[in-house]
């Protein structure tokens, strides 16, 4: 039975790159997400798989540059990578308070 959905254009683009990550359409994803735990790789195998692409952005925005498309896209990606590492970020920072402490005694 074939179904219609509308999303916001945030969502749209991040089931579209997640589809493209794993290599399958996006009406593919969106079966596999929409089944379930099952089917959907964890977190950070999406995070290890979006993180290449990073990477590989970063690495063509300083040998050649990028389309306009494609530095929006790097733009999202820094954005998902500063919330997936804030978590370590403030455990770290945490960690290095006790150093600051001693250098300010």
């Amino acid at each position: 039975m074939p179904v219609t959905i509308t999303l916001d254009d945030d969502l749209a683009s991040r089931l579209k790159r997640e589809a493209e990550a794993r290599q399958v359409s996006v009406q593919q994803w969106a079966v596999q997400v929409l089944n379930g735990p099952r089917g959907i790789l964890d977190q950070s195998e999406a995070w290890r798989e979006l993180n290449i692409r990073r990477f590989d952005l970063i690495h063509r925005r300083h040998h050649g540059g990028l389309s306009e498309t494609e530095a929006a896209e790097l733009d999202e990606l820094q954005s998902i990578a500063d919330q997936w590492l804030k978590p370590m970020d403030r455990r770290r920072l945490e960690h290095l308070a006790s150093y600051e402490e001693l250098a300010n005694a």
